[in-house]
């Protein structure tokens, strides 16, 4: 429960809910050549009002409560997605804020922030001509995953749809290295994480003050959820609230340790007496998808 319950419905009521898209599905390769590695890419937006807050670390920490969206399908359904119980992301994505010198609220520690986040999937999203030969499809959702990614901070696409030009992809003929990556990345189906900061006194107030944007994502072919979202987490935590001039790029192999160890002594008191301060935001109703194709192994 919430130490501030009184909050509850003003916290709610400032956020949004989020919209989901129709199946994807898998492509022969990717069963001939499945993927284990832990490929991360991490990408911050900090609003000119974030960019005047005092810098977050560990030794000058920033107090928060949160509004958990929980698990959410954002591109194409895959159905046999393992879910991990949001009890234990909770408990990582309290500890990896922690490293970061985020850290719940309490009475003596009044927010200062309010954090919103989300994970779960952002697959390909394939539209089927109906021919037998069209074993691929067309990737209907492509911009939504170079978006995510921030591929329009390296030249990809403009960072708002713009109808005019129908987003076309800037930088076709010559891309360098990190246009390339993020392309054929927009490609594969996505677990994801999100993390928004906001603003609290404004967020009582029912005011809705950005300070900034994480996203978090990796390639989800031949890996699993539950062991593969602790991972992202901890390898983009250096990048959570602070702005990167373009995605950031992180790898760990099988052998990664997923543990997340917060290191003070002092703050691993902390983090075990505190509850985390988190209001489930409430589900959205789910459009039933017209099929839903096999996990990728």
């Amino acid at each position: 429960m919430s130490p501030f319950p009184t909050l509850r419905a003003v916290l709610i009521l400032t956020m949004g809910g989020v919209m989901l898209s129709a199946p994807a599905r898998a492509g022969i390769l990717d069963w001939i050549f499945p993927k284990h590695d832990v490929q991360v890419i991490a990408v911050t937006d900090t609003t000119p009002v974030g960019a005047l807050r005092r810098a977050v670390t560990p030794a000058n920490p920033a107090y928060y409560v949160a509004i958990s969206a929980g698990y959410r399908d954002f591109g194409g359904i895959i159905a046999g997605e393992k879910v991990p119980p949001k009890e234990e992301v909770f408990k990582t994505i309290g500890k990896v804020l922690a490293k970061q010198g985020y850290l719940p609220a309490t009475d003596q520690h009044p927010p200062s922030l309010l954090l919103f986040w989300t994970w779960g999937t952002m697959n390909t999203d394939r539209m089927y001509s109906g021919n037998p030969d069209d074993m691929e499809g067309q990737q209907v959702n492509r911009r939504q995953l170079l978006r995510f990614m921030g591929a329009y901070k390296v030249g990809l696409i403009s960072k708002e749809p713009d109808p005019f030009n129908q987003d076309m992809l800037q930088g076709v003929l010559f891309r360098d290295a990190d246009q390339e990556m993020i392309s054929n990345l927009a490609t594969e189906d996505l677990y994801v994480a999100a993390i928004s900061a906001y603003d609290y006194s404004a967020a009582a107030r029912k005011e809705k003050t950005l300070l900034w944007t994480t996203k978090i994502s990796c390639p989800s072919r031949g890996l699993a959820m539950r062991e593969t979202l602790p991972a992202m987490l901890a390898l983009a935590g250096p990048h959570i609230g602070r702005e990167t001039v373009k995605p950031v790029s992180l790898k760990a192999t099988e052998t990664f340790k997923t543990e997340v160890k917060i290191g003070d002594p002092t703050v691993v008191e902390y983090m075990d007496k505190t509850p985390l301060p988190v209001v489930d935001m409430p589900a959205t109703p789910k459009a039933a998808p017209a099929a839903k194709q096999p996990k990728k192994k």
